[in-house]
């Protein structure tokens, strides 16, 4: 479970902050490998722009053994650290990290969902608090949407921008409440399920949650 930490930082712009980051990141791991099956990492954490603009910093685990961390230095949300958004950014991408070394984070659109999901979950299993603001739409009233997700569940030539972060017509962020609330349905149904525990589960498993609140959805249509 060795993590090893890689600043870009030539320019600088993350000395000031470059202790507190660190700190919050090894004692996030430390805590996230006493329940996750968590292999050696590399963690690259750079200054830039392109983050979420409500959080002030950005992840990404694009494969297995890898983390992305983009850190605007001078964003208020980041500086505030509301909720400790910096430690639950890096719990969530620590469970991907651990999905990749498992089943993986997945090419379908379900796939997808079933990752970002248990990550979701996973950041609160660890550090607690409310859902992030992208876990928390009201799916229930799209259910053109989850009827889409549906019939897309097994198609790997999905458009992720879109369905993650609107880039496209449909709503920003709603594949991540989608998943979150996937997710969220199946840990209630069955007895001592965890995000952790679930790290390796197959996608599939979660189909049904979708189709049960398509249904539930199309009742509130009527």
């Amino acid at each position: 479970m060795t993590l090893h930490l890689h600043f870009l930082d030539a320019r600088a712009s993350l000395t000031p902050l470059r202790a507190w980051i660190s700190d919050a990141l090894l004692q996030t791991h430390a805590k996230a490998a006493q329940l996750l099956p968590l292999q050696p990492l590399d963690v690259v954490i750079q200054a830039g722009q392109q983050v979420v603009p409500e959080k002030g910093l950005l992840g990404y685990a694009p494969r297995p053994g890898l983390i992305h961390l983009t850190i605007d230095p001078g964003h208020p949300a980041l500086l505030a650290n509301a909720q400790s958004s910096l430690e639950r950014m890096f719990a969530h991408e620590l469970h991907h990290a651990a999905r990749w070394d498992g089943p993986g984070y997945g090419a379908t659109l379900g796939e997808a969902l079933v990752s970002e999901g248990l990550a979701g979950h996973f950041a609160q299993e660890l550090l607690g608090g409310d859902p992030e603001p992208w876990e928390t739409l009201d799916i229930l009233s799209m259910s053109e949407t989850i009827a889409l997700a549906l019939q897309m569940w097994s198609r790997d030539d999905h458009d992720h921008g879109a369905w993650f972060f609107g880039t496209g017509a449909l709503p920003r962020w709603v594949g991540y409440s989608l998943g979150y609330q996937m997710v969220g349905r199946y840990v209630r149904q069955g007895e001592r399920r965890t995000a952790s525990g679930m790290v390796a589960v197959e996608a599939e498993a979660l189909r049904n949650m979708l189709a049960e609140m398509l249904a539930l959805a199309q009742g509130r249509d009527r």
